[in-house]
């Protein structure tokens, strides 16, 4: 049995680590009015990022969250909404939405009034807007953090761990994801289905600052790779990877706070982080999709040539 068939063929592969599918969650995220009811600081990390427990206004549910502000313009060398949101999408390529590394995330505006328990004299992201923008993330349950991020000899012996750290270093390698710190990462406590979450991804997309002392997933650290993730790599079209090259676009309401609208085609392919007054939209360059679409094809190389293993 293949590590796959062992997770697909698990009763208990099902326990979820989400209050809600991922696309919901997603959509929830992006768009729904919430009440912020209590902020706490998130733990690790040196961009400030907080735990908010959210109550959606519509029906109640309740939440927590992750959430990130941006820096001032909208991106940032390690606090960068538009390279989470592209690490978030460039799953899709290959997996589906139960075997995703990456929690769910999306970009946002929070009104200055919503905001105040945050931040009782709060700037805006952008000149002109009345809110902070910034990445809202699902918290994880169920979850705890590794003692070190990737552990090999769980890999060589438990299959249903090696299908997912497998996928997670695929991900990583493809986004040339560069902040392997052990905090960085989650695991399911659930035996039977240990997945593996990276739960910060601003490092990504051939940034240039990073911790060039130790080594990161943005090479193939496992000792093989999922077959089934491997023929799906193989069917991404180029056409697909330019769909990275606009991940959002958001317009400032009658109160001047950005909300999510219908993007209206890439407004410079050279910039990620494309602002004009009162809108933002982001994206990857032309050259950042290159770039992945390079490491794609080495990477199949690598496979053909046997350099690297599948199971």
């Amino acid at each position: 049995m293949t590590a796959d068939e062992s997770h697909r063929s698990d009763p208990h592969a099902a326990v979820a680590n989400l209050p809600l599918p991922p696309a919901d969650m997603v959509a929830r995220l992006r768009d729904d009015d919430f009440r912020i009811d209590t902020v706490h600081e998130a733990g690790g990390g040196v961009m400030g990022a907080k735990r908010l427990s959210l109550t959606f206004r519509a029906d109640g549910l309740r939440v927590e969250a992750k959430w990130k502000a941006a820096p001032v313009g909208g991106d940032g060398w390690n606090n960068s909404p538009r390279r989470e949101l592209a690490a978030y999408a460039a799953q899709a390529l290959f997996l589906d939405p139960d075997d995703y590394p990456v929690p769910p995330i999306a970009a946002r505006a929070i009104g200055f009034d919503d905001y105040r328990l945050l931040d009782v004299q709060p700037e805006p992201t952008l000149d002109g807007t009345r809110g902070v923008f910034g990445a809202l993330a699902a918290w994880l349950e169920n979850v705890f953090p590794p003692e070190r991020a990737f552990d090999r000899q769980r890999f060589a012996r438990d299959p249903a761990y090696a299908f997912h750290f497998a996928n997670l270093n695929l991900l990583a390698y493809l986004i040339a994801h560069r902040d392997a710190r052990s905090n960085n990462f989650l695991m399911s406590r659930d035996p039977a289905n240990p997945r593996v979450f990276s739960i910060d991804n601003g490092i990504a997309f051939g940034g240039v600052l990073y911790n060039f002392f130790t080594w990161h997933f943005d090479e193939i650290r496992t000792a093989g790779l999922p077959r089934r993730s491997v023929e799906r790599l193989r069917r991404v079209s180029r056409p697909q990877l330019d769909g990275l090259g606009i991940l959002g676009q958001w317009q400032a309401d009658a109160d001047g706070v950005l909300r999510t609208v219908t993007p209206d085609g890439n407004w410079d392919a050279q910039i990620g982080n494309r602002v004009d007054t009162g809108r933002l939209q982001l994206g990857l360059t032309t050259a950042e999709i290159d770039a992945m679409a390079d490491r794609l094809q080495t990477l199949l190389a690598r496979i053909d040539a046997g350099e690297l293993a599948q199971f």
